[in-house]
């Protein structure tokens, strides 16, 4: 059986997919209510939900904290949060982790070999939702 081939994908393709990616997540929790919990977790530490962004939500993901997961703030900081919460996501349990971890991503937007990073695409999208 004859091997297949895969044409390998270029920077400009590898960086687009990911900035889709990333605005897919981002327009699917500003289309749709987002867990309350970490709304409110969010509206106390002064994330306006409106000019923020979810890069990534995990719910009810087996034995962590049922709300984990990374947002883009309106002042394109990155917060990494993991949020206990009852069953419904309604009632915060407990904060475990309520994190600024902007200077761990790579927000740059020219990187040998890789195109822009991750960070730097997730700024891109910030930017072009809030117009």
């Amino acid at each position: 059986m004859p091997l297949i081939r895969y044409r390998q994908l270029n920077v400009q393709q590898q960086n687009a997919l990911v900035e889709d990616s990333i605005r897919r997540e981002a327009m699917h929790w500003r289309q749709n209510p987002l867990p309350e919990a970490l709304k409110v977790s969010g509206l106390e530490r002064g994330i306006q939900w409106e000019r923020s962004i979810i890069i990534d939500l995990d719910i009810d993901f087996p034995g962590e904290p049922r709300l984990i997961g990374l947002l883009l703030t309106q002042d394109e900081r990155f917060i990494d949060f993991e949020i206990d919460t009852d069953a419904a996501h309604e009632v915060v349990a407990s904060v475990e982790v309520w994190e600024d971890v902007t200077t761990a991503q790579n927000t740059n937007r020219r990187n040998r070999g890789i195109g822009a990073g991750r960070g730097a695409i997730a700024i891109k999208v910030l930017q072009s939702l809030n117009g």
